[in-house]
């Protein structure tokens, strides 16, 4: 089934299915097929090929439900604003859904992605290899706000399962626990000798999974010296971190002239951001992504 499925796929393939109306009869197509199609997906999506699991709990599923990218709005603002001589940073990278179509967009700007899960790391250097793609260079490296080594919790508990994994502070937490190697955007540039100047962008996203915060700490050279603009997923799990206080991030964003846009390019401040955490329902955690950058810089933004 999985060969008859991937020429349905070849014959429309995903930039060709633009429409409401044709994103509903594919995704009656895959409904079809999802039972017994076990992937991967080859899916084109014009500039670049992504991998696609059927799986409940992949990631990439949504990729064949919705006939759409992850957070396409956010990838188009990093592509509108990325040039030859940018450098963009993937902190949790998963299996590449925002570093493939950035590096497709542009082969001569810098792609680093980060990721210490082994086993989104193997699906996005299957992505790499689907696609080519010679200027990314990946790394296991967790990021936060000091080196060290902490402890990370794989969430990836079944096959083909990228529910993902992230860095915790319990100290008595032991159920499927490895160590893994941090650092901060600050050292590793630092260290790996990268050539930043004052032409660079250093466009980052950071999706930690209530790391983020940490890393943000992390970088503040870079917010300092360059040109840096990050993008941050807010969510209660990164405000409730042991790092946090409403007041300190408050005050690290005016120490460093720092403003929150949201990704039309409207200007929020902290208070907002944490009306909408209050807000949400059930059990969702997260409110979005939001840029962080200078106040002086956003004028040199595209939206």
């Amino acid at each position: 089934m999985d060969k008859i499925f991937q020429k349905i796929c070849d014959l429309y393939p995903h930039y060709r299915i633009n429409t409401k109306l044709k994103k509903k009869i594919f995704y009656i197509i895959f409904t079809l097929f999802k039972s017994f199609v076990t992937g991967p997906i080859k899916l084109n999506f014009g500039k670049f090929f992504f991998y696609s699991y059927p799986q409940r709990k992949n990631y990439s599923r949504s990729l064949l439900s919705k006939v759409a990218l992850h957070d396409e709005r956010e990838i188009n603002f990093f592509i509108k604003n990325i040039d030859d001589k940018s450098i963009f940073i993937d902190c949790g990278a998963n299996q590449g859904f925002y570093t493939i179509p950035i590096a497709a967009s542009n082969k001569n700007c810098k792609i680093i992605a980060f990721e210490p899960s082994v086993q989104e790391m193997e699906y996005l250097n299957q992505n790499i290899s689907l696609n080519n793609i010679e200027n990314i260079e990946t790394s296991y490296l967790g990021i936060g706000d000091k080196e060290g080594s902490f402890k990370f919790k794989n969430d990836n508990l079944e096959k083909n399962s990228t529910k993902g994994g992230l860095i915790i502070e319990d100290e008595n937490e032991t159920n499927e626990i490895k160590m893994i190697d941090v650092t901060t955007l600050d050292k590793f540039i630092s260290n790996a000798r990268i050539d930043v100047t004052s032409e660079t962008r250093l466009l980052i996203k950071i999706d930690l999974e209530g790391y983020d915060i940490n890393a943000i700490y992390g970088s503040k050279n870079l917010i300092k010296n360059y040109f840096t603009v990050l993008l941050v997923e807010f969510s209660k799990m990164a405000v409730a971190s042991e790092i946090y206080s409403k007041s300190d991030f408050g005050n690290f964003l005016k120490e460093n002239d720092l403003c929150i846009l949201d990704i039309s390019g409207k200007k929020l401040t902290l208070d907002n951001i944490h009306s909408m955490l209050d807000n949400l329902k059930g059990n969702h955690q997260v409110c979005g992504n939001f840029i962080i950058v200078k106040e002086n810089l956003v004028k040199n933004l595209n939206f």
